[in-house]
């Protein structure tokens, strides 16, 4: 059978609670009164010490007797006798219940309180006989009233003996039980509502964590946990936010591989299905025929195999799945290697390339990144490029700081209307102007100046070429 976290929580909440009811119990009923006798007796323990100081710094003088009966309080009684057990002074505290010197019946308060009664002269007896250090007793009459003793016999010369009534001790415990019934209902209350409330106010957060699971498993990835809590379910929250988040990503990121592949595969897988048949059934003879076949086969597969890795780049850097390795590197000395890569293309098409700006110029980004915005400004300027004219890139130092790079060509130029859309993704403006690309090149730089946070744009005018520029 299945508990749920609710009936565990309420049961703890009220095995705590009945333990922590069940202690008060033992402390008030069983533990109060061994207790309450240990605290009179330390008590009386200290009022005999200062009688004992006071005595033996003065000796029993009339001021020694006004400072011991300021000792004195409600419950307690101090006597003071000779050592033959002879009483001396009397200072009552208790009354007509004290045990030793108390009224035994209706008659005269003042005639029935005396010091030398039987009981006192008994007591004194046994204190001077057996002690010599403390003698302690509890007294208990007909009416099962409790009385602490404590005597000494003090340097053989003084019988003192100190007491307290005990008998309001049952009447606490009484009370304390009679309180602790209805401290045992209430709590039991309590516990019940506080459990209630309890319950409600932790699984709520998990609740609702439950229901965004179930949102997600439907496919909704805008499901969120809203949570205002600082503790660890604020943070799990989070984390289930953030879990979400990855999951619509990699979703996204599924969705536009699939767009972007069946998009960009279909024409290329076209041309090659058709010239492999055009091979098989009718030119598979004719070597010249087979050979331009079978080149453009080999182009269409090589063209394939880019528009792959473009879009899977493409989709990558725009669902924030690729990771930014943020370093400081050479900017200047990393155009100037791309210009010697380009510069054997160049040629060999009567085109040349040069770079113009700083020897040295360091910059913070993704050095990876950078190179292929480098990469595909540079190869894109070179389709654009009549022969023997000039691709340039230049760097150069903004008077705000930033570091502007520019990649110019000498074309043709793109119309007006054409630029705002050269970023987007698939968009060609000059098709007739040198081979054909994947149309995501721009698109991928595009992404990578997003995630740097970069400015960058193109400049052109008909005519009179092409500018496109990147800061850091």
């Amino acid at each position: 059978m299945r508990s749920s976290i609710r009936a565990k929580l309420i049961a703890i909440i009220l095995f705590v609670n009945m333990g922590v009811i069940a202690l008060m119990w033992i402390m008030s009923v069983l533990m109060f009164k061994p207790m309450y006798y240990a605290s009179t007796q330390n008590e009386l323990s200290r009022m005999m010490n200062s009688v004992e100081a006071v005595i033996d710094k003065n000796g029993l003088t009339k001021n020694t007797l006004e400072e011991i009966s300021d000792f004195i309080n409600v419950g307690v009684c101090i006597e003071i006798a000779d050592e033959h057990g002879k009483g001396i002074v009397l200072f009552e505290g208790i009354g007509d219940a004290c045990q030793l010197h108390g009224a035994k019946d209706s008659g005269s308060y003042t005639k029935q309180r005396t010091i030398d009664s039987p009981q006192a002269i008994a007591l004194r007896e046994d204190v001077m006989e057996y002690s010599r250090e403390y003698y302690n007793i509890h007294l208990v009459d007909e009416l099962s009233n409790r009385q602490a003793v404590k005597g000494t016999f003090y340097k053989d010369t003084y019988t003192i003996i100190v007491s307290t009534n005990l008998s309001r001790t049952d009447s606490i415990v009484t009370i304390v039980s009679t309180q602790l019934q209805t401290a045992t209902f209430v709590g039991l209350l309590l516990a019940v509502l506080a459990s209630a409330v309890i319950t409600m106010w932790f699984l709520h957060p998990i609740t609702k964590l439950s229901n965004a699971t179930k949102e997600i498993a439907k496919g909704n990835y805008d499901v969120k946990v809203e949570l205002d809590s600082t503790d660890e379910m604020g943070q799990l929250a989070h984390d289930f936010n953030m879990m979400t988040e990855e999951i619509k990503r990699s979703q996204e990121l599924q969705r536009e591989l699939i767009a972007s592949i069946s998009h960009d595969l279909r024409t290329p897988l076209t041309i090659i299905k058709g010239y492999a048949e055009s091979i098989k059934d009718i030119t598979g003879d004719n070597k010249t025929i087979r050979d331009q076949q079978l080149q453009t086969i080999i182009d269409e597969a090589d063209r394939l195999s880019g528009m792959v890795g473009s879009s899977l780049e493409y989709a990558k850097l725009k669902q924030g799945a690729y990771k930014l390795n943020i370093v400081q590197f050479d900017i200047a000395d990393m155009c100037q290697e791309i210009v010697e890569i380009y510069t054997n293309k160049a040629e060999k098409e009567n085109r040349h390339i040069a770079y113009s700006g700083p020897e040295s110029v360091y910059v913070f980004a993704d050095a990876q990144l950078m190179e292929r915005v480098l990469h595909n400004f540079v190869s894109n300027a070179l389709l654009h490029t009549p022969e023997h004219t000039r691709v340039t890139i230049a760097i150069k130092i903004q008077e705000n700081g930033k570091i502007k790079i520019s990649v110019y060509d000498s074309g043709s130029g793109i119309k007006q209307e054409d630029i705002p859309h050269l970023f987007d993704k698939y968009y060609r403006a000059r098709k007739g102007e040198g081979g054909t690309g994947t149309g995501l090149g721009l698109a991928i730089v595009k992404s990578i100046m997003e995630n740097h946070n970069f400015r960058y744009g193109v400049k052109s005018e008909e005519g009179l070429g092409t500018e496109f520029w990147f800061e850091i």
